[in-house]
């Protein structure tokens, strides 16, 4: 959530906390009664939103890291395998497709790190007969193939993620056009107080104010030496 609609969700809780505890002051008015409580459901549509939109970033950024890890250290040790073989038995194609340290793998972006290890997996599935003797059994190249189609599917599942989240924030941004809209509402329903009930009207308008949630005031500079300094010398 962007802190301008921080500041303004703050502000929303403001107004409905303020008309909450003074129902008793428009009870009588029955559309300022149903607005309050309208405004509490565009509340809650709009904390649940947020939620949804930060749980999936998380989650899903989250799993890719993991998966990615384990792909990594994978491709390394069968990168590995591979170019021991090559130096071995002098094939070229192997040294060469095969010569990348784990720093290299993990610097590359995903889909770089994507292409490497499906081609590094293809060339390998041509010698396991050969890597057995350097560690890669094909116990060992199928858990590698499983470690790299996990990363594979939370690449494309934080795809998808991404599209939920663009859905979301347009939803969220549509959801405080609307909350809005509806103090508009009850601004001019409130307006019916500003005589008959002064206290009542002047409290709802300091609700009314947004607060800057995220601010922090700046210190001061401190130049109480500098006067003193100034005084001496004049």
């Amino acid at each position: 959530m962007l802190k301008k609609q921080q500041n303004r969700l703050s502000m929303f809780e403001a107004v409905h906390s303020y008309l909450k505890e003074n129902e008793s002051a428009f009870a009588e008015t029955s559309e300022l009664v149903d607005a309050m409580n309208t405004l509490r459901a565009k509340i809650d549509g709009i904390i649940e939103v947020e939620d949804l939109r930060s749980n999936v970033s998380k989650g899903r950024t989250s799993l890719k890291n993991e998966t990615r890890n384990a792909a990594v250290t994978s491709g390394n040790a069968l990168a590995g395998a591979m170019y021991a073989l090559g130096k071995k038995t002098k094939n070229v194609t192997l040294v060469d497709k095969a010569n990348v340290t784990i720093s290299a793998l993990d610097s590359m972006r995903d889909i770089e790190l994507v292409l490497f290890l499906n081609s590094t997996k293809e060339l390998a599935m041509n010698y396991l007969q050969e890597l057995s003797g350097f560690g890669i059994t094909a116990e060992k190249f199928e858990e590698f193939k499983q470690k790299f189609n996990l990363y594979f599917e939370a690449l494309s599942a934080r795809e998808s993620s991404r599209a939920t989240r663009m859905s979301a924030l347009r939803t969220l941004a549509a959801n405080f056009t609307e909350t809005e809209e509806l103090l508009k509402s009850i601004n001019k329903l409130v307006e019916s107080y500003r005589a008959s009930n002064k206290q009542f009207f002047n409290g709802y308008i300091a609700a009314r104010s947004v607060r800057d949630v995220g601010s922090r005031k700046k210190k001061q500079p401190d130049t109480s030496g500098q006067q003193a300094n100034s005084t001496s010398q004049s």
